[in-house]
């Protein structure tokens, strides 16, 4: 079982940074931040930029995985994303991640001045965006004409090969699907439907949510004549944030059903009162 936390970008840098250390040496499998322009559920609280903050977790730590979770298509241009990828890549010497979701927070369209976005569309550009970012990190170059974005661009390949990871967040059938066609990992969490406003789900109505997910994973792949071994899922948790972070048996005990689902990796959150020692027991050695 892969765990790994996210750090959400709400105290002073140093901290941050601080804290990316620790969750390497506890022995996590990967660091992630959030890639919202203010957090979306508290946009008047102080918030750093996710992929500013990668950088430096890539300098601060030699071995855990590091990435966004997600990269929202909103806040740049796909040929912009894969830049930065690919920096944060060579930065972190080849541990980088690239989670990319649809973007629901609503603030991060009116901070950057655009006009609201239906899902459909959304859905749209982010399929295009995983397709110029697949090849600008696969091949270094694009030459891109689509319905959203319409490009030429060279970026310097990323150390690792063929590219990094791409992981998906996906609630929604479209983005499932989409997942199933193009990414390595299919990140979800148990929110009824798509906008971040919705109620989240918990409890057997929390597992029947995700293994529905999964059930549309499988049937897609089967579509495509992809093994879906070769998909790796992951599931966002609310450990940390929105509840307390349970003990090593308690966690065992929650994710087995998730795990009877077919997810193998699980994200927990930094704990919301630094309770380093707490979140060290759930440490993936710790199982």
């Amino acid at each position: 079982m892969r765990i790994d936390v996210l750090i959400l970008q709400n105290a002073p840098a140093a901290e941050l940074v601080e804290r990316a250390r620790q969750v390497e040496e506890m022995g996590f499998d990967a660091v992630w931040v959030a890639d919202h322009f203010v957090n979306p559920y508290s946009p008047t609280a102080d918030w750093l930029d996710g992929w500013t903050l990668l950088g430096s977790f890539a300098l601060a730590t030699t071995r855990v995985r590091i990435g966004p979770l997600v990269s929202a298509p909103v806040l740049r241009s796909p040929s912009l994303l894969a830049l930065q990828a690919t920096t944060v890549d060579h930065l972190s010497g080849g541990r980088l991640e690239l989670a990319l979701g649809a973007g629901g927070a609503p603030l991060d369209v009116s901070m950057m001045g655009l006009p609201p976005r239906e899902p459909a569309e959304r859905l749209g550009r982010l399929g295009e965006t995983v397709e110029v970012v697949d090849a600008l990190l696969t091949h270094g170059e694009v030459d891109h004409r689509g319905r959203f974005y319409d490009l030429e661009a060279r970026v310097q390949r990323p150390l690792q090969v063929p590219r990094p990871p791409l992981v998906l967040g996906a609630l929604a059938p479209g983005a499932l699907r989409l997942a199933a066609a193009r990414a390595d990992c299919l990140s979800t969490y148990a929110v009824a439907t798509g906008p971040l406003s919705a109620g989240v789900a918990s409890g057997q109505e929390a597992v029947d949510l995700i293994r529905e997910r999964m059930q549309i994973v499988d049937a897609e792949c089967a579509r495509i004549g992809r093994d879906p071994s070769t998909l790796r899922r992951s599931l966002l948790t609310l450990f940390g944030y929105l509840e307390p972070l349970p003990d090593r048996d308690g966690f065992a005990r929650w994710a087995r059903p998730y795990q009877e689902a077919g997810v193998g990796e699980f994200v927990v959150y930094w704990p919301a009162h630094d309770d380093s020692e707490r979140l060290a027991g759930l440490s993936p050695s710790s199982f």
